[in-house]
């Protein structure tokens, strides 16, 4: 539990004061008492409940009124529900690998790609009210989308435009699909910058340090995903009706292909960012609440406020003490 308005809670100390003026009241009453007539015989007139009216008893009851009023005026609240991110708060671009690596179905039926736009696709709720743009890249890169809240058009993107080899330079250059990434965040913002890379990897070069510094001179914090596993995979090769013609090869070889995460990892390294790989299982993991992938500042939780009970706490205190005086 945590309280928005903490400055509240300095009113505490003024109830030590209160328990003294109550004293001293009571004091007060019984010297009148005392004036009007014998004291000793007045206490020895029956009540139903003698041991209700014992100061131990009453003090308490006067000052929880007093004490729930306090603590109802520092709002007190409860996390409740899922984190997410805050609105208008964040610039996310996404590289997309397209190379034929990521036709590879390390996920059962489903090939690498297919993987890397499903996660996508569960990953844009999760950043509603934030803007979103994207890149798909292989030996060239390609600006899809720019920055944009409208995921309804970026998921038509997703299901029709994105294919293996839709870029047709052969490869995987990732240093020149960062640079292209880069491009698309604007240079006058307040908005946090995250750039997400979808890939099973590629090759380290100059260009790549280069690209990677760049980065984070401009504050982009970059996070890598791993597609596709460390045990080497065959390429499937299927005809416009999808049905399947083999393997791809070379020189007569077939051609086997695993996840380079050395590269994914260094560049996370390099940013200030994180690696992530994308498992087999169903369950694609929440990135955006993870540590590393944004600052915590960015990230919020509905809270369950609990002033309301404070308050009735008191009036049924109050309320008690009322009924005490006239047993």
């Amino acid at each position: 539990m945590r309280f928005a308005q903490p400055v509240v809670l300095w009113l505490l100390v003024l109830l030590p004061g209160i328990a003294l003026l109550w004293q001293y009241g009571y004091k007060r009453r019984m010297a009148f008492l005392q004036a009007l007539g014998d004291l000793d015989l007045l206490r020895q007139m029956p009540s139903r409940f003698p041991r209700l009216q014992q100061r131990w008893v009453i003090i308490p009851l006067v000052l929880l009124p007093f004490l729930c009023i306090i603590l109802a005026l520092g709002d007190p609240r409860l996390p409740h529900g899922e984190v997410r991110l805050r609105k208008g708060t964040l610039d996310v671009v996404v590289l997309l690998d397209v190379s034929k690596s990521m036709a590879a179905e390390d996920y059962g039926k489903h090939s690498r790609l297919a993987k890397a736009l499903e996660f996508v696709k569960q990953l844009l709720p999760q950043l509603e009210g934030n803007q979103v743009g994207l890149v798909t890249y292989a030996g060239a890169s390609f600006r899809q989308a720019d920055l944009t809240d409208d995921f309804d058009a970026l998921k038509f993107i997703l299901d029709h435009w994105i294919t293996v080899e839709a870029v047709a330079v052969g490869g995987s250059n990732l240093a020149q699909a960062i640079e292209t990434g880069l491009e698309i965040f604007p240079t006058e913002s307040t908005r946090e910058k995250l750039m997400l890379v979808l890939s099973d990897g590629g090759n380290t070069s100059d260009s790549l340090q280069a690209a990677m510094t760049k980065a984070g001179q401009l504050g982009v914090r970059m996070v890598t995903l791993g597609v596709g596993h460390e045990r080497p995979s065959r390429i499937p090769l299927y005809d416009p009706e999808r049905r399947f013609k083999g393997y791809l090869e070379h020189d007569g070889q077939v051609v086997m292909t695993k996840l380079n995460a050395e590269v994914l990892k260094q560049i996370a390294d390099g940013t200030d960012g994180s690696y992530i790989p994308i498992a087999r299982s169903a369950v694609l993991p929440n990135i955006i609440t993870q540590s590393g992938v944004v600052h915590a500042g960015l990230l919020h939780q509905n809270e369950l406020k609990l002033y309301q009970a404070f308050l009735l706490a008191g009036l049924l205190a109050f309320g008690t003490q009322v009924l005490l005086k006239r047993l």
